[in-house]
């Protein structure tokens, strides 16, 4: 199988993401959150690995999870599990109005992220760090030599 559709639908998610950034806020954290989650999957599947045969759980995202932490482990670089956590916690923030509060009222998704630019801002950086940290291991790797 050809890795390649992770890594396009990965570059295709951040480029979706930046073309809305003004307009709605809300969904580029979630598509930040899923063009990582697709560099994961890209960085499994260049490696020969198969997140959801060799970290079984209850859903994909807990088996994607789960792999990630162990990489972060492998490769001694904390931060990668902490970025990825970042994202997805504000991807579950955006999508399921989880703790979307400014001024003890509760706001709908677009207006919290207009009002908390950072947060979205926050998300491409941890989106770029979760890029460049698997893109460098990949060079790194002589799996990783772009053909798969």
């Amino acid at each position: 199988m050809s890795c390649d559709p992770y890594l396009e639908q990965a570059k295709n998610n951040e480029q979706a993401a930046r073309s809305i950034e003004r307009d709605y806020p809300d969904w580029v954290v979630t598509m930040c959150f899923y063009a990582a989650l697709h560099w994961v999957e890209y960085y499994a599947c260049v490696n020969g690995h198969n997140i959801r045969k060799e970290h079984p759980a209850p859903s994909p995202h807990e088996s994607r999870w789960n792999y990630v932490f162990k990489l972060a482990k492998q490769l001694g670089n904390r931060n990668l599990l902490k970025v990825y956590e970042n994202l997805e916690n504000e991807s579950k923030k955006s999508r399921y109005l989880k703790d979307i509060i400014i001024n003890a009222k509760v706001l709908n998704a677009k207006a919290y992220y207009t009002k908390e630019k950072l947060r979205v801002t926050q998300s491409f950086q941890n989106l770029q760090q979760i890029r460049q940290l698997l893109e460098d291991e990949l060079k790194k790797s002589p799996k990783g030599d772009g053909n798969e």
